[in-house]
Order: C-alpha cells, then structure tokens, then sequence
C-alpha cells in the first residue's frame, strides 16, 4: 500500500462514514476524569498493583483506569480514531490514551494484560506502545513537529488491513504491523496521566474508512437481569442428567429453603462490565457480592488526597440494581498498600490519621449500602500464632491496631457488621487458638466484632486432602458459643494439576460437606466463594495466559461443574 493513499484514508475524505464524537458518551465513571467545559480533564493517579513481599521483582506495576462503564466501540474493517489532546506544557508528565480490543485480568499480586494500544505524549515524543497479552510491549517513539508539545495536539490512529497507521497532526508518521489487537471487534477505552499530572481530552472520534466497514458505539450500562432468566440457563437444563433449573439456581433455592444464609462471590469489575454471561450468571445464582480487588487500598485510595471508586461504585450499584447483599473487603491488611504508604517516614500519629481517613471515607461512602465489612483482613502469620508485623498499621500501634480499624469501622457505619478475616483457621491448632483468644479478649473489652471469616481456600491433591467438615465443625463452635457470626468467605477448592472426572467430583462432594455444615448452623451468615468461574480465578497464574485455575464450580466457559449440582442438591434438600 502506498503511503499517499494511507494519508487519504487517515484524512478521512474518501468513502468515510460521519465521525462518532465518543467523549459525547459516559466519561463520569472513569477514575480520575472529570468532565469539564471543552472536554474531559485527565488526572494522573499513579494507580499501581504492589508485589507481594516474597516477589522477586518489587517494581510495582500501573493498573491505569478504563472506562468500563463508558463508550464501547464495535468494529468492523478498517476504521480511524482521533483524539485531540492539550498539556499544561511540555514538562507536565506523560499523557495515554488506551484502545483495548482485549481487557486486562487483575488480582491484588498481579495484572496480565490484554491486547491494547496506547499512544502517549511524554515530553516532545510520541510514545506508541502494541501490547499483545503478557509479552513485554512493543514501544515505537515519533518526535512531534516543532512547537507542537505547547500546544493542543490531533493524534490519529487508524487500522488499514493488518496496519496501523499513526498520525500527528493529520500527517502519517508511522505504519505498524497489526498484530490482530482488535480483532475481537469491542474496544474500551483508558486515558491516564503521569501521576501528578494531567492533561485536557478536548476530543475522541471514530468513523469507519469505507463502505465496507463498520463502527457503532454505545454506552455500557450497568447489567440488571431478570431473575426469572435463570429457567433458560444455559448447558444446565440441556443436560439429560440435569433437571429442569426453573427455580433451581443457587440464589432462589437459598433463599426460599434457607434465607439465613446468603450464597455469595467475589466479585471483579472488568469481567462484570465485559462479559454479559458473567454478570448474567451472577445475578442469577448469588446474593451476595465481594468486591474481590475493587476495594483494597492500593485499588481505591492510589494517592494521598486521591481516590478511586469507580470500579466499587461498579460492583455496589450492580449488586443493589440485582437485589443482592454487599460484603466490603478490605480496610486494614499487610499488602495491597500503596508505595505513598508503606514507602515514607510519616511518623506515628499520621500512620494512625491515614487509616483512620482511610476508613472513615470508604465505609462513609457506602455507609447503608453495604452491611458487612472485613475490616481487618489476615492478621497472623500465614499458619502460626503470631501476628503479622510488617504493616504500618502494626509497626505504629502494635495489636492495638485491630481494635482501631473496627472502632474507625464503627464510627464510620454504626449498623454495619464488622468482621476480621484470615485463611488456615479451619483447622484446630495454633492459629486458630490465636484468632479465638483476639476474638474472646476484643470483646472483653467492648470492641465492636461481630464475626470471623473462614476463608476456606482449600487444596486437594494426591498428598494433600483438606479439612474435614467434621473437624471443622467442632473448631469453629468455640467461635459461635463466644456468640459471634461466622462465615465461609473466600472459599476455592484447588484440584492443582489433576482435574480428571473423580477428582472433579471429590471436589463437588467436599463444597457440599462445608455447604451442609453452614447449612446446619444458624450463626453462619454466608457461603460465599472467591470467585464462581475459572475463567476468571485468583489461581491462574499471571504468566499463563491460556491457563485457567479449577478450583471454581463453573469452568473457564462458564459451564457449570459437578460442585454447582452438589450444591444445588444441599440447597434444595
């Protein structure tokens, strides 16, 4: 292809369809966007994902925001898109503007990517970044005319058979082989700045480049569904050995043969504002959502002065829209902290400010909307009796610090439950003493706990079988008789490297002992899941891409497996 007549193409004279104005559509639920008089002003957030700290490489990674919640394109052929962007100045820090034809996946440890494009502005270059899954991006760097990093700048981009053409100013700079980034047909958007900074979108458009093509765009707007869809869920009454599912989803069975007991997951934005059979599935078998990232530290509060609610606000406003309970995860942990956090000297009293304020404004936000809260989220060590002293939180204010975030909880939302949550407590032994000597002297002292959470995340391999519901049974009546709620909260069964038939159903029968075991007493609040499809788990690994986790009890194609009928058997009966 000449060059002439990609110049054409981009300048959109030929055979081009009327432009679509994109910023014309929802850019209110972008984190750190604010729509003003000329456009939509971009605010550099710094958002970022926190290596854990056995990890070898500690360098934090950006989890800059998209626009779930805004304009989604469909495409189809070649099409064009133009952006208009104004800096303070040269020196104001880097502006990005992010095309995804395919969205991350995002866990408190890790972030994959998907397959994006993002033209950026740092300094007196343009930065054009092809991100193709987990691979290192490939980067391309223009300079920009002379004079034109102090003024208003038209970056265009523009897909052309397997090309992509880049443009400043209307002038082609560059064309790139396309790897097959948009080839699924949807594009999201994402505008970030460097941390600090920001920049002015004064305009967004796109237009198909000939007859052939296509590009429509429409709002995303928050998924509600009608209950009664679940008589037509798919590969479930289907299935010859699978009855009629009319009033037979989890949600409905709970709720009519055991209402003290919500079914619940967590919960992550992207897949719940991206793939419809994911939020269709979720209304339709639970009532009970946790935000399984969305409200973490690192997540919500990226800046001093600057939060992030946007994908929360997602997660609540679906849940109320679809009559479902909100459990709030979480406010006080070791990780998850934010570099602002963990890496100045603040000193004493302004560590105790911070979490205080921390607190203070998430629970305030949501106060009445949400009824339950980890306030604080795994406190000992991973399977001893000893606390976990490398948060701020510990290091100023010592096991105080507990009875701190619940006080700040209290104050904040009087009528919410609070609750502390942790892993390796269903087994009777030291950490388990431990959480029930806190819980026994906290409410000695008047402290407002109102229950403990069983996270449940189990492994059952050749050498390893989990607990029994019979033991677990009689550790965690000590906790009910100190008369506080209990509930499974982040429960996964993790088949490891053998998924095969029997071990599948070993694990169906295993979620049914526990299912039963909540079942049959009155102080558990919730069996709730850390997730219902693999396809979307905390146990894939972020450098396997087409690898899924199978801990789940729907798979990667959101099919359901033998631990949803297990469950739906227990409900029913």
């Amino acid at each position: 292809m000449a060059l002439g007549a990609v110049l054409l193409l981009g300048a959109g004279c030929v055979n081009g369809s009327d432009k679509i104005e994109l910023l014309d559509q929802d850019w209110t639920h972008l984190a750190g966007a604010e729509t003003v008089g000329d456009g939509v002003r971009i605010e550099g957030l710094g958002r970022a994902i926190v290596p854990t700290d056995d990890a070898e490489d500690q360098t934090p990674v950006a989890n800059p925001p998209i626009n779930l919640r805004g304009p989604v394109l469909r495409v189809k052929g070649d099409f064009a898109l133009s952006a208009r962007v104004s800096r303070p100045s040269a020196t104001a820090g880097g502006a990005y503007l992010t095309v995804y034809g395919e969205l991350p996946l995002t866990q408190d440890e890790w972030r994959q990517e998907g397959r994006a494009v993002t033209l950026g502005l740092e300094g007196d270059s343009l930065i054009v970044e092809l991100q193709d899954g987990i691979d290192e991006p490939e980067r391309h760097v223009y300079s920009l005319p002379t004079g034109a990093a102090s003024q208003a700048i038209e970056l265009g981009l523009a897909r052309i058979g397997e090309r992509f053409s880049v443009q400043i100013n209307d002038e082609t700079v560059a064309l790139i082989d396309d790897p097959g980034l948009f080839d699924s047909g949807s594009l999201w958007f994402g505008a970030s700045a460097e941390e600090g900074g920001e920049y002015l979108l004064q305009t967004l458009t796109a237009r198909a480049l000939d007859n052939r093509s296509q590009v429509t765009v429409a709002d995303n707007d928050m998924p509600v569904f009608n209950a009664e869809e679940e008589v037509s869920q798919p590969g479930i009454a289907s299935a010859s050995s699978r009855q009629d599912s009319g009033g037979q989803s989890l949600r409905r069975l709970a709720e009519k043969n055991h209402p003290q007991l919500y079914i619940g997951t967590a919960v992550a934005a992207i897949p719940l504002l991206s793939d419809q059979e994911y939020a269709r599935i979720l209304a339709r078998e639970f009532n009970m959502v946790t935000p399984e990232n969305a409200m973490k530290f690192q997540f919500i509060h990226p800046r001093p002065d600057r939060y992030a609610f946007a994908d929360a606000d997602a997660i609540v406003d679906f849940a109320e829209a679809n009559d479902m309970a909100i459990h709030g995860h979480t406010l006080a942990w070791k990780e998850a902290l934010p570099r602002w956090v963990t890496e100045q000297d603040h000193g004493d009293a302004r560590i105790r400010d911070i979490l205080a304020e921390h607190i203070a404004m998430v629970v305030g936000r949501y106060k009445g909307r949400i009824q339950s809260w980890d306030v604080v989220n795994e406190p000992f060590e991973p399977f001893g009796a000893e606390l976990r002293t490398g948060s701020p939180w510990y290091q100023v204010m010592g096991e105080d610090y507990i009875a701190f975030a619940l006080e700040e909880a209290h104050r904040a939302d009087p009528e919410a439950k609070l609750y502390i949550n942790d892993y390796a407590l269903e087994y009777p032994g030291p950490k388990s003493d431990a959480m029930y000597a806190l819980a026994k002297s906290l409410l000695a002292q008047g402290v407002p706990l109102h229950g403990i959470g069983f996270q449940m995340h189990e492994d059952m391999t050749d050498d390893y079988q989990p607990v029994e519901a019979s033991v677990f049974r009689d550790n965690v009546q000590r906790f009910i008789d100190l008369g506080l709620e209990v509930r499974i909260s982040e429960m996964d069964v993790n088949l490891q490297e053998d998924d095969s038939k029997e071990r599948l159903q070993q694990q169906a029968d295993y979620y049914r002992s526990i299912l039963e075991l909540a079942l049959d007493k009155p102080a558990f609040t919730a069996f709730s899941m850390w997730g219902f499809t693999d396809r979307y788990s905390s146990l894939q690994e972020w450098w396997d891409a087409d690898g899924f986790g199978n801990g789940l009890i729907f798979d990667a194609e959101h099919q359901p497996k033998p631990a949803y009928f297990s469950l739906r058997k227990a409900l029913k009966e």
